[in-house]
């Protein structure tokens, strides 16, 4: 009789680790603050958990220093069971540990430990209301100022409410009012969480100004891609300024973000003439300041662009500024 109940027993602690489910992945990913200590003392750490196909991460560790000096570590996690364990080596030091509740914990080299926690950072503009003289392009339910398009198939765009805003429809949409000045433009998004993708499948999007100047949207967080292509890049010449894997102003996919866009021409005649210069800030970053555009002005729309991914847009307005 004990030797059948231990072999029961034991069949069914191996059957609850076999269908352990690990913590969902977007719980798990996102942005990290904490500590490492060591002989040396504490180091203050940011960490980005970038989410991955088959249950995966990649781990990125900042160590900001004195001097405006860095040091960056990369780790990798995977689940096992019903945890998610981390682990890899920097220089000499092994980093090992695992993910619980919001929070890793582990050893890193002879005597060290770590310690970081999920923490959600609010773009400093996110909800910032239209003021008076600014044209409402997206409001909550509020579609009066955007061009439904008519499909190829000769149907109308359907248009899916998400969390006051909408989701990207099929064609995409733009503004109905041409715009021939200059402007402050206040655009919210919010990428997809989409893990098995790669560069610029996951999550793309992208903002067009009336000179045809796209402002890529791209989940972006611990990513980087190819120069202008990933978020907040002058698409296919200009990366954000800082910009790589590491990047500050990217926030993780599911999080809403902004940008705060300053578009200002040069005007002859009432029409644009000579070159936009841009200025972005993203997530409370300035990302582009003050940058000539390579394209000539021109009259034209906001154009938000759709790349078959499931973006999400809310509370757009524009309100028109003087050139100078």
């Amino acid at each position: 009789m004990f030797r059948m109940t231990s072999f029961l027993v034991a069949c069914i602690a191996f059957a609850s680790f076999a269908f352990a489910e690990p913590p969902k992945q977007e719980d798990v990913q996102g942005l990290y603050e904490g500590s490492s200590k060591d002989a040396k003392g504490e180091h203050k750490l940011e960490v980005r958990v970038v989410a991955a196909a088959a249950g995966a991460y990649k781990v990125l560790i900042r160590e900001p220093l004195p001097e405006n000096k860095v040091v960056k570590t990369t780790l990798a996690a995977k689940p096992e069971g019903d945890v998610v364990r981390v682990a890899g080596k920097a220089g000499d030091v092994e980093w090992a540990g695992q993910y619980a509740a919001g929070t890793f914990k582990g050893t890193c080299g002879a005597g060290g430990t770590f310690e970081f926690k999920r923490v959600t950072r609010t773009p400093p503009t996110l909800g910032a209301k239209a003021p008076d003289g600014a044209i409402v392009l997206l409001g909550e339910k509020a579609f009066d100022e955007m061009a439904k398009k008519p499909l190829k198939d000769g149907t109308e765009q359907q248009w899916k409410l998400v969390d006051g805003g909408v989701e990207i429809p099929k064609g995409g949409m733009n503004s109905k009012r041409p715009i021939t000045g200059s402007f402050k433009l206040h655009v919210e998004f919010k990428n997809p969480l989409m893990p098995a993708a790669v560069d610029q499948a996951r999550g793309n999007s992208g903002v067009f100004m009336p000179d045809g100047q796209e402002i890529q949207v791209l989940d972006s967080f611990g990513a980087p891609s190819y120069t202008g292509g990933g978020c907040g890049g002058l698409y296919r010449y200009k990366d954000p300024d800082a910009f790589d894997e590491f990047s500050l102003a990217s926030l993780p996919p599911l999080q809403w973000q902004t940008y705060d866009i300053e578009y200002r021409v040069e005007q002859k005649d009432g029409k644009p003439t000579g070159k936009p210069q841009l200025t972005v800030v993203h997530n409370g970053i300035k990302i582009h300041d003050n940058v000539t555009l390579n394209k000539d002005a021109k009259a034209g729309t906001i154009q938000f662009q759709d790349h078959g991914n499931p973006v999400q847009y809310r509370n757009i307005w524009l309100l028109p500024i003087d050139a100078k």
